[in-house]
């Protein structure tokens, strides 16, 4: 107790009364302490005190409120002793007085004149009194203390308490038994809604009331149910016990229950897992057994019966000593026993017997398996290295005569060292020279004193010293240093070209370096060589692509002029026979020339696309019956549909052109007929694969693969087969735009193409073109024969064209059809007119403008005049490639050259929408 606690406190204000106590007290080696004052005796009892001796009249004296509320405020296990020391005149005590009396509670009073041993028998009585208070206060303290842990134990460790009443069916339970089945806490239930969450899977594992009265319900058991709230099935355990009556017969049941499913569950995955180690042991080739915590070996897997020829009960226990060398038997059981005790690792050699006999010899481990700080098993595997054994011996030999060969290598080495013509150098990780062998001097003209303890990175030229600090940084690592190069300088000034060897130790960098300063010379000398035939053989290509073009461009010139020179003739004279065939002469010269021109732009990626969904088995099989006249009867065609091929984005037209292109080809490369294969599939292209090809990205393909059994391609022919130019036919047959122009129809659309082709086995080249994820918006329209050229009806169209003769033609033509026409020669012109406030019901514009181009122009009108319609023409745009992502809504696209029939149509189907307010 503390001090405060065993003082005894004494009042008497009086006379000398509390000096004689306070000396009686102190005989008897009593604490005390006088109060002069009624305060200070209040103040030291809310301290803390054992009993208070105090006279009658200094009682009567207290303020009585206050002593009152300290008396009924303390605890209760607290019932404090006051000693009082009455009068004589106690028989006419007033009821004031015994009031007083009363409300002290515990009063021991004593008669005046009291002796010594009065006084300090009451004083001892009263703090024996006062000990025995403090010891029921300690138990209370450590019963609550004991209620609260165990209170805090249920709640971590999730165990509900409950009792249940035999008779009523009525359960009294804990929070955390609520909490265990998911009911609302409640201190009394019905055993009913309890057992309702029986799973459905349970039988009799559940107690009922039947089995309770009959004493037959299972105590300890686990079973499953449904959780109330959320009906999750969850494992629970349950321990209990009945209390029975004087007859025998079940009052009570009572006991605890806890959520296991997360140890069921482990024990489960325990299950499966040692399945599956012991199904995983079977099949390795090692040697694998295990053992009780005492060292009994009780499992061999199939290769150590194998081994041995010996049974699992011929092993078990004791056993396996059987096949152990008799002269390594003893130091094995004394080390496997060391490891039981010490729970180390058991590692050690030994020699076992093989099913023919022949010992040979075995690294033995074996680890213990630890259960919360317990081994529950060792887990163990034998490891042949007889052969390892065999070469140690020969190794130990060979270390017999290894002085006499190292004094040999070292004699050696220095040889070596002095006579090498590389140059070689030791020196600190942070560039410090420690060594250099003689070849520095003639070399790079350095004595060794010029080098000793200098940096050889200030040797080194200063464009190559960042590489050189960071291989060094490498080689600081542990890493080794393979051919790296660098300029060292020479004494006169000039630099050397040094590949590199290096490898370090723990404190030097050793390095091997050759002057490979010539052969560097040469090989920029053989590049620029090279560079120059590569610049020769591509201005020989170009010669040859432009040699192709010109005498095509001639022939189709002559075609168009010669013929509109004979129609001028005729005319002059009045002569009208025969008119059309020159004219359709000079028109289909013009068509060829345009083909041409589409061929120039598809193989530099220029070429307008108009993107949409294509269905490429539709494609490939409406192809199919031009495709067989166009190989001829010599060569059989097979066509392979995949089932379920995807859409893919891309244009029609030319993805047509780009398979009877590949057709062609392969016609070609058949001279002596074969078959030509089409196939089309899906293919899925991962990161892995688009890595490798820039611009590419990884997801879902349509493929068309055109396959030939014809001549193939060496390698050299095939690495080139996509370059521009590069054509393996005869002169006048071929400009080399073919695959280039498939190759780059490919690229613009986002997709790829690939060729696999060897010498005498055909060649194949698959088309790979991104899959359309959007649904098809429309049908296709069905295809309609227009009677006549459309005419307009005084519609006014602004003309914005820089080719003077092209704006003479659309000029004259619109003008011919009844629209009125409005041009301008440049964007900058038809500003102002956009501006202006004259009524315009359509826009038709060049795109390759000069200056401000004609997507800019077809902007700045549709600001001020909204819903413009817009038709451009293009012959060539660069940023108008892709014609979906070009055109906004109520824009349109026709390529040059453009028959002006094509023109008129074009441009009524864009006005009569937009006329009557139906345009999108």
């Amino acid at each position: 107790m503390p001090d405060v606690e065993q003082r005894i406190l004494i009042h008497s204000p009086h006379g000398r009364d509390a000096q004689v106590i306070q000396n009686v007290l102190q005989a008897g080696a009593t604490p005390s302490l006088i109060c002069a004052t009624a305060e200070e005796l209040l103040t030291y009892l809310a301290e803390g005190a054992a009993a208070t001796i105090m006279t009658e009249e200094a009682m009567l004296e207290l303020p009585r409120e206050r002593l009152d509320a300290w008396i009924l405020g303390q605890p209760s296990w607290s019932d404090f002793p006051f000693i009082v020391l009455a009068t004589k005149q106690s028989r006419r005590r007033t009821a004031s007085a015994l009031t007083s009396l009363q409300k002290l509670g515990n009063v021991i009073l004593l008669e005046r004149p009291v002796n010594a041993e009065t006084l300090t028998s009451a004083a001892n009585a009263a703090l024996r009194a006062r000990r025995r208070q403090y010891i029921t206060r300690s138990h209370l303290e450590e019963s609550r203390e004991m209620h609260d842990h165990l209170r805090m134990a249920q709640i971590a460790g999730g165990v509900g308490v409950f009792q249940l009443n035999v008779a009523s069916d009525m359960l009294t339970v804990s929070p955390e038994f609520c909490r265990v089945f998911g009911l609302p806490v409640s201190d009394r239930l019905a055993a009913s809604m309890v057992e309702q969450l029986r799973h459905e899977s349970e039988t009799s594992r559940m107690s009922d009331p039947d089995a309770r009265r009959r004493r037959d319900a299972p105590l300890t058991v686990e079973y499953r149910i449904r959780r109330a709230d959320t009906g999750e099935p969850r494992w629970i355990s349950s321990r209990a016990e009945f209390v029975k009556g004087p007859d025998g017969k079940p009052l009570w049941m009572r006991g605890v229950v806890q959520d296991v499913t997360e140890r069921k569950a482990a024990e489960a995955t325990l299950r499966d897992s040692e399945a599956r180690f012991r199904a995983l042991t079977q099949t390795i080739p090692n040697q694998v057994w295990t053992a009780t915590p005492d060292g009994a070996h009780d499992w061999f897997n199939q290769v150590v019966l194998d081994y041995t020829g010996k049974s699992h009960d011929q092993l078990a226990g004791d056993g396996w000593g059987n096949i152990v060398h008799r002269e390594d038997l003893p130091r094995a059981v004394q080390e496997w026993a060391t490891s039981l005790v010490s729970g180390i690792v058991y590692d050690t050699e030994f020699r076992i017997r093989r099913a023919d006999g022949v010992f040979r010899w075995h690294i033995v481990r074996a680890v213990p398996i630890e259960a919360n700080g317990v081994i529950t098993r060792w887990l163990g595997t034998n490891t042949d290295i007889d052969d390892h054994k065999a070469a140690q011996a020969e190794l130990a030999r060979l270390n017999a005569s290894l002085g006499q060969r190292v004094a040999e290598r070292t004699r050696d080495l220095d040889r070596m060292w002095r006579l090498s013509t590389d140059v070689m150098i030791v020196a600190r990780f942070d560039g410090s020279i420690s060594a250099v062998n003689p070849a520095w001097k003639p070399l790079l003209g350095w004595e060794e004193k010029d080098l000793i303890q200098t940096s050889f990175i200030d040797l080194v030229h200063e464009d190559d010293r960042e590489a050189s600090l960071a291989e060094s940084a490498r080689l600081a690592a542990g890493l080794s240093t393979s051919s790296f190069e660098n300029r060292f300088r020479h004494r006169d000034g000039s630099y050397r070209v040094i590949s590199w060897t290096a490898v370090p130790d723990d404190e030097f960098i050793h390095a091997v370096g050759r002057d490979i300063t010539a052969q560097r010379a040469a090989d920029n000398a053989l590049k620029d060589a090279e560079s120059r035939l590569r610049q020769s053989q591509k201005m020989e290509a170009l010669g040859q692509l432009t040699g192709g073009i010109a005498h095509d461009f001639n022939n189709l010139l002559q075609g168009i002029t010669g013929s509109l020179e004979t129609v001028r003739r005729r005319l002059a004279k009045g002569d009208t026979t025969d008119l059309d065939r020159f004219m359709n002469s000079a028109t289909n010269s013009a068509s060829r020339a345009a083909a041409l021109i589409h061929r120039l732009l598809a193989f530099a990626r220029r070429q307008s696309l108009d993107s949409k969904s294509v269905d490429i088995n539709k494609l490939v099989g409406s192809m199919e019956e031009l495709l067989r006249r166009t190989l001829g009867e010599q060569l059989g065609l097979k066509v392979i549909m995949g089932r379920g091929v995807w859409a893919a984005r891309s244009d029609e037209n030319q993805l047509e052109s780009a398979i009877l292109n590949l057709a062609i080809n392969a016609r070609d490369a058949m001279p002596k007929g074969g078959t030509l294969t089409i196939e089309t599939a899906n293919a899925t292209l991962d990161e892995a694969f688009v890595s490798r090809h820039e611009s590419l990205k990884a997801g879902e393909y349509a493929l068309v693969c055109v396959s030939d059994t014809g001549t193939g391609m060496p390698p050299d022919v095939l690495a080139k087969a996509f370059d521009p130019f590069f054509t393996t036919k005869p002169i006048g047959q071929g400009t080399g735009l073919g695959l280039s122009m498939i190759y780059g129809f490919a690229k613009q659309s986002g997709g790829y193409v690939r060729i696999d082709s060897e010498p005498g086995k055909g060649t194949s080249v698959k088309l790979y073109l991104p899959r359309d994820l959007t649904a098809l918006e429309e049908p296709a329209a069905p295809l309609t024969v227009v009677a006549a050229v459309p005419h307009g009806a005084g519609e006014i169209v602004l003309v914005v064209e820089d080719d003077p003769a092209v704006r003479m033609l659309v000029v004259e033509e619109l003008g011919e059809l009844g629209y009125t026409v409005v041009e301008a020669a440049t964007g900058l012109a038809a500003i102002p007119i956009l501006e202006s406030t004259q009524k315009i019901d359509l826009l038709v514009t060049d795109v390759g403008l000069p200056g401000m181009n004609g997507r800019q122009v077809a902007e700045i009108g549709r600001q001020h005049r909204p819903g413009l319609p817009v038709l451009f023409m293009t012959g060539y745009a660069e940023n108008a490639a892709v014609r979906s992502e070009f055109l906004a809504s109520g824009m349109h696209m026709i390529a040059k050259p453009f028959a002006l029939d094509e023109l008129a149509t074009r441009i009524r189907a864009i006005l009569e929408p937009a006329l009557s307010g139906t345009a999108a």
